[in-house]
């Protein structure tokens, strides 16, 4: 069964109106170039959407950039120049300019879909016509990083953002895209009790307390150690379970030590359990399905899929009021919005104190998410993008 039969058959998704429309744009060639082909959200979203163009009559190929240490520690850099206004140097820019170069991208295609800056320098040369997504929120990036990419940015026949808060002032035809998850995936079914008590004993984690779990990739943005000192304070008032659990991205040379400090840090904490489970789907939306608070406690997040993947299964949210997180979290109707650890911890508390508001919360958040952020949204939202090109 197709990607499209399934969502008519398994979630109830009529594709009828899709498949005709996308019709204008059959047999256009797309060429899509993540960083990574795994470990972020990036390449969760463009994998599969990629899948759907190829069923719906595009043919898109699918991508990854192959490059040295140098070049990704660079293009880490320049992410938290872009999204934090961190320090960047001109020779350090000049240098990533310089490694992009020599990457080797075929674009012998109609249009080539750059996802953030990684690709963006390499892919000038060429009759291919260019779609830039940028999933970053770079509203408040290092000027000196601004001012180099922009001009790259506007040479781009498309741009897209998530939000209109998410930039700058940019010359060019803009369109906003929110990122999407598709509900005929492993990852986002939910599992049953029992079976996902089965997952939980595979790691030895006890269910005779309440579960706090937050998913992503080892990233310093996604606040773990916060995280921790979050549970300790919950603790103090309601005996509960932590667990942390993600994996490494492909294009992140940081994730990895990240994890060694974490691990250390929780060293001897019989209550705080550390995962490493990349390209685990079924073991993720287990323990998302069995836990009794998600949490996304980012100090930046352009989106946040986890979180999209927990409401989608009735899950009780708390995250940060931070980027865009907001677009998903509706404060006290899709989820609850937190500002510091101290709120933070509090909002745990009157969730796990409180079942009716946890599963009217998670209702909410799965309804909204239906409405908005599953993959046929984001495939309609595409079509005019390509309508433009093609």
């Amino acid at each position: 069964m197709n990607n499209l039969k399934q969502l008519q058959t398994m979630c109830g998704i009529g594709t009828w109106e899709l498949k005709e429309s996308y019709k204008t744009v059959a047999g256009g060639r797309v060429n899509i170039i993540t960083a990574g082909k795994y470990g972020s959200g990036v390449s969760e979203v463009m994998g599969r959407v990629t899948q759907y163009f190829n069923e719906l009559g595009l043919y898109a190929n699918w991508s990854d950039i192959q490059a040295g240490e140098e070049f990704f520690k660079l293009s880490k850099k320049i992410t938290n120049a872009a999204c934090l206004g961190a320090d960047i140097s001109l020779k350090e820019l000049s240098r990533f300019e310089e490694l992009s170069h020599s990457l080797e991208l075929d674009t012998n295609y109609d249009v080539i879909y750059l996802n953030d800056h990684h690709a963006l320098i390499a892919a000038q040369n060429g009759a291919a016509k260019k779609i830039f997504r940028a999933h970053l929120d770079v509203s408040r990036a290092n000027p000196l990083a601004w001012d180099f990419f922009k001009p790259y940015i506007e040479n781009c026949e498309q741009i897209i953002f998530t939000h209109p808060s998410f930039h700058k002032k940019l010359k060019g035809n803009i369109s906003y895209i929110c990122p999407s998850i598709d509900p005929c995936t492993v990852k986002n079914t939910f599992v049953e009790r029992a079976d996902a008590l089965k997952v939980l004993k595979e790691f030895q984690i006890p269910c005779d307390k309440p579960i706090i779990t937050q998913i992503g990739r080892f990233d310093r943005a996604k606040d773990p150690f916060g995280v921790i000192e979050v549970f300790s304070q919950v603790r103090q008032t309601i005996a509960c379970t932590l667990i942390l659990a993600g994996g490494h991205a492909s294009d992140d040379p940081e994730s990895i030590g990240l994890y060694e400090e974490l691990l250390k840090t929780a060293a001897g904490d019989k209550d705080i359990f550390l995962l490493s489970i990349n390209r685990q789907d079924y073991k993720i939306a287990a323990i998302q399905s069995i836990s009794d608070v998600i949490l996304q406690k980012s100090l930046r997040e352009s989106f946040g899929l986890a979180i999209t993947e927990a409401l989608w299964k009735n899950r009780a949210v708390i995250a940060s009021d931070v980027g865009g997180i907001p677009l998903q979290i509706k404060h006290g109707k899709t989820g609850l919005l937190c500002r510091d650890i101290k709120t933070c911890a509090q909002e745990i508390i009157k969730i796990l104190r409180n079942k009716s508001l946890a599963l009217r919360l998670g209702k909410n958040g799965h309804e909204f998410v239906r409405d908005n952020f599953l993959i046929t949204t984001e495939l309609k939202n595409h079509l005019s993008v390509f309508q433009n090109l093609l």
